[in-house]
């Protein structure tokens, strides 16, 4: 529209072309522009503010990774393999980090769904680059190959101290004194020397100025 009208174009409001991007467009995204806009026309809040191409910069700010419920896996440096893992999915075509889009957060219709919500990578059609810019579609983009090499490498200790301190976090006070978990439901391992010492790291700098809570056990 932008290329058609011309950068000069303004509307009898007085507004230049406003952007709401999307294949197709998020229907609450349509919906809350027009009544922001509105709201402003009748002097009752100030005039929304929009990003350089007219997007509205409070929906179109963020990327899409920012807002994905995969994006802990790619900290992690765990990535999916084939369409249907759970993990993080740049490696299989993704454009997500460099794609602003909310669809992660809002939904596609009535705040279900979403590309990533459901297992699909991004293909970036909400920028004015799409499609061109993102094809082929469902291949690895290149600049993916540096940043999750990165993310591995650090993902990897990350990961394995998140699961050590989780163990000790699954546990009750009595249980770590006891060095045993009274389930039925599974055998759980104890901690090793490395994972104690771990541990202990973790409680001083956790506790460092505060008072550390704690009780003795009575049966």
């Amino acid at each position: 529209v932008m290329d058609l009208l011309g950068e000069d174009y303004r509307s009898s409001l007085g507004l230049p072309v406003i952007n709401i991007p999307g294949c197709a467009p998020q229907g609450d995204n349509i919906t809350e522009t027009i009544a922001s806009v509105l709201l402003f026309l009748h002097g009752l809040v100030p005039l929304p503010e929009f990003d350089e191409l007219g997007r509205p910069k409070w929906l179109f700010s963020d990327t899409v990774h920012r807002g994905c419920t995969l994006a802990g896996f790619y900290e992690e440096g765990t990535f999916a393999k084939e369409y249907g893992d759970k993990e993080c999915l740049v490696e299989i075509g993704c454009w997500g980090p460099v794609v602003q889009c909310n669809i992660n957060k809002r939904g596609a219709i009535n705040h279900c769904g979403g590309c990533m919500n459901v297992g699909a990578p991004c293909i970036g059609c909400t920028m004015p680059g799409f499609p061109d810019n993102f094809a082929p579609f469902y291949k690895m983009p290149p600049g993916t190959q540096i940043s999750s090499t990165i993310s591995k490498t650090t993902g990897t200790l990350v990961r394995n101290l998140r699961e050590m301190t989780l163990a000790y976090h699954n546990k009750t006070h009595k249980w770590i004194e006891d060095e045993h978990v009274p389930t039925g439901w599974g055998h759980i391992d104890q901690p090793g020397l490395l994972d104690k010492i771990t541990h202990y790291v973790y409680q001083k700098l956790q506790f460092k100025g505060s008072h550390k809570p704690g009780y003795k056990y009575k049966s």
